[in-house]
């Protein structure tokens, strides 16, 4: 491979640990379902996966977050940041969301060698980075399977292994606009972790985001990013430990 000034880039951001987590043995976590479930704060999240067939871009999604003013998490695909880079870049840009890693071909990872897990996860990191400048530190097994050899490759490649406890359910072509408003305002609790998708514009996920977005509100919830759910979580592991010693 040539080395340019771009690739040089890459692979010194991916021979770092993230910020803030050990470079050696990484503690193995349970994979993240949900925030605490005491703070009224959810987490809206959509994947871009990599498909076989197109599966290009919804910017009507982003401009539903962008006019409500709403943070969110997009787990991409590596095959889809290289079909669709200048919206990876858009993404990245923008300061309501953050990005993490979906895999590189959406495979189901609990069926691959350890080995061919951690290529999938590697190459997600490098095509996000070849165009954001920064590798994630969230990472979402696709289907949403994962196993102890997930969590643990995960772990020793520096990320947090995020689920979801709610899914909209937006691939399912029964789902209309008003069942996907109904399902996810009846089923949302304090810490969910929502998962949509944004490179299906076919799905009604972008018409039914706003009645979402303002129905969470108007129950009390502060829309966050993942990231912001995990910092809950860590002050709240510290409260709880300064209070029972």
């Amino acid at each position: 491979m040539r080395r340019t000034p771009a690739t040089a880039l890459v692979l010194a951001l991916l021979t770092l640990a993230p910020a803030g987590r050990a470079a050696a043995s990484p503690a193995v976590q349970a994979a993240v379902e949900h925030g605490l479930r005491g703070e009224r704060k959810i987490a809206l999240t959509f994947d871009a996966c990599t498909t076989r067939a197109p599966s290009p871009y919804d910017p009507a999604i982003t401009a539903v977050l962008e006019a409500m003013h709403v943070p969110a998490t997009i787990f991409v695909g590596g095959g889809w940041a290289r079909e669709e880079p200048a919206a990876l870049a858009e993404l990245a840009r923008d300061p309501l969301l953050e990005i993490g890693n979906h895999t590189e071909t959406h495979p189901h990872l609990t069926r691959l060698p350890d080995a061919r897990i951690r290529e999938e996860l590697l190459a997600a990191q490098r095509d996000i980075a070849a165009v954001t400048g920064r590798a994630p530190t969230l990472f979402r097994p696709p289907y949403g399977e994962y196993d102890a050899r997930v969590l643990r490759v995960a772990a020793e490649l520096g990320l947090t292994t995020i689920e979801y406890d709610l899914p909209s359910g937006d691939p399912d072509p029964r789902a209309t606009t008003p069942a996907l408003i109904r399902w996810v305002l009846r089923e949302a609790r304090p810490g969910s972790i929502i998962v949509m998708h944004i490179n299906h514009p076919r799905f009604h996920t972008a018409e039914a985001l706003p009645a979402i977005v303002a129905g969470l509100r108007a129950r009390g919830f502060e829309l966050v990013t993942v990231g912001e759910l995990l910092r809950e979580r860590e002050r709240g592991a510290v409260a709880t430990a300064a209070t029972s010693t």
